[in-house]
């Protein structure tokens, strides 16, 4: 019985891990088009999540609700910030501190 949860703990952390890096793939991708779409350069080439919950899609079905961060320069010098918001495999929104700020 220990060697079937122990599997099954295993199978669920492998899922886990190949969703969360499907998920973080998209983030680069979507922070690297909006990047060149704005003409600013994308450093690192990478973005770090922020957060992880669970949300609700517009067709009522649980999705996880990732945020991303990413840093960009428009100068070669200042390092300015921007995130990348996902509900499952779908881009939310792609805010940057210099074009398209959120306000809260």
């Amino acid at each position: 019985m220990l060697e079937l949860l122990m599997i099954f703990g295993l199978v669920v952390f492998v899922l886990y891990w190949q969703a969360s890096m499907r998920a973080k793939e998209l983030a680069v991708r979507a922070a690297s088009q909006e990047s060149q779409r704005c003409e600013v350069q994308l450093l690192d080439q990478t973005v770090h999540q922020l957060k992880i919950s669970l949300s609700r899609d517009q067709h009522k079905q649980w999705r996880v609700w990732r945020e991303y961060q990413f840093e960009y320069t428009d100068d070669g010098e200042t390092r300015f910030r921007g995130r990348v918001t996902l509900l499952g495999a779908q881009v939310l929104r792609i805010a940057m501190e210099t074009f398209n700020p959120v306000i809260h």
